[in-house]
C-alpha cells in the first residue's frame, strides 16, 4: 500500500468512526449470555462433555480453558463457541489450571 493511499484510508476511517456512535458500536457486539451446552450434541458427545462431575477435583471451573469468572454457575470454554460449559461439569478435555 503506498503512503498516499493509506492516508487516504485512515483519514476515510477517522471520518466514518466519528459518523458512527460508539453506543451503537457497542450494542452490535454479540451477547455474552449463552445457552449452556447441550449434552446431547455432537460435540459434547465427542468430548464425554457432562454437566455435573463425578470427581470434584475436576471440572470445568478448575479447568485451564474455562473462562468464566470464578463463582459464576456457567461460562465460557473455547472448546464450545456459542455455548456456556457448567462450572460443575466436565469433558474428556479437561486440563488442570494449576
Amino acid at each position: 500500500m503506498t503512503d498516499i493511499k493509506r492516508r487516504k484510508f485512515v483519514t476515510l476511517m477517522g471520518a466514518s468512526a466519528t459518523i458512527i456512535p460508539v453506543s451503537a458500536l457497542v450494542a452490535s457486539l454479540p451477547s455474552h449470555a449463552a445457552d449452556a451446552v447441550d449434552p446431547e450434541s455432537a460435540q459434547a458427545k465427542a468430548l464425554q462433555y457432562v454437566a455435573a462431575s463425578e470427581n470434584a477435583e475436576q471440572n470445568c471451573g478448575n479447568c485451564a480453558l474455562y473462562t468464566g469468572a470464578d463463582g459464576d454457575a456457567m461460562g465460557p470454554c473455547p472448546l464450545f463457541p456459542g455455548a456456556a460449559v457448567m462450572s460443575a461439569g466436565w469433558c474428556s478435555a479437561y486440563v488442570s489450571a494449576g
